[in-house]
């Protein structure tokens, strides 16, 4: 696949559920001028507790660097299970791969895009990390939940994510919450991740964007050679 830009963002390298040789065949289709990773590539937390690396995850990160060597523009924005990476934020690897908090998106029509993980806009992790942690506990729990239900064709994550949603408005308030702080910096859209909700959509006249994940949606955006920026299913 040819394109100009592509977005992914929470593979979570180092989580059981991980879809690896989505990503693989996905890389390895691969022809772009920039690639952004929007967050939560690494599983620094799940990694932490129990360490288990791929050889698929050798294969991934060698594709990139040899797109970065092609002359792709590499940005990776870490999020909060990368916060490792914390100490080398702002920092160019070689020529073409940086490595950032946030940054600034400008597509071929001249939309000024902010590209950012997200999880500096949730609200009750920014106030009480712990909560995060527990939170991502339970989330792989329930992903290993799913395989005892998937004979009913029913998702117990989505399930817990839904009940969530209606609980605290989760989504809804994430959304709005970077749309209008993107307003009021007068960007026109958001490309962002972090809450595993693939989407693109128009919010008070900001193009919400979200990359999704690798672990139930295997999802990115994409800017075409047209310049049409979307977001596609692998």
């Amino acid at each position: 696949m040819k394109v100009k830009t592509v977005f992914i963002s929470d593979c979570h390298l180092g989580s059981n559920f991980c879809n690896h040789q989505k990503l693989v065949d996905f890389l390895s289709d691969l022809e772009c001028e920039k690639l952004y990773i929007v967050g939560d590539f690494i599983d620094g937390w799940l990694l932490k507790q129990n360490f288990k690396w791929h050889n698929n995850y050798n294969l991934i990160i060698q594709k990139i660097l040899r797109m970065s060597r092609k002359g792709t523009q590499v940005y990776y924005s870490w999020g909060n299970h990368d916060d490792f990476l914390d100490t080398y934020n702002e920092l160019n690897f070689g020529d073409n791969i940086y490595l950032c908090r946030k940054t600034d998106f400008v597509s071929s029509t001249g939309k000024r895009y902010l590209v950012i993980h997200g999880d500096q806009f949730d609200g009750i992790i920014t106030e009480h990390k712990w909560v995060q942690h527990i939170g991502s506990f339970i989330y792989e729990i329930s992903l290993g939940l799913n395989k005892l239900f998937r004979i009913f064709k029913f998702s117990f994550s989505n399930f817990l994510k839904a009940k969530a949603k209606e609980a605290v408005k989760y989504i809804s308030n994430y959304e709005y919450v970077l749309s209008d702080y993107c307003k009021q910096q007068n960007y026109d859209g958001v490309i962002t991740g972090h809450i595993h909700q693939p989407a693109d959509k128009m919010l008070k006249d900001i193009h919400y964007l979200n990359c999704g994940d690798w672990i139930e949606n295997n999802t990115a955006i994409i800017e075409t050679i047209e310049g049409e920026i979307k977001l596609i299913n692998l």
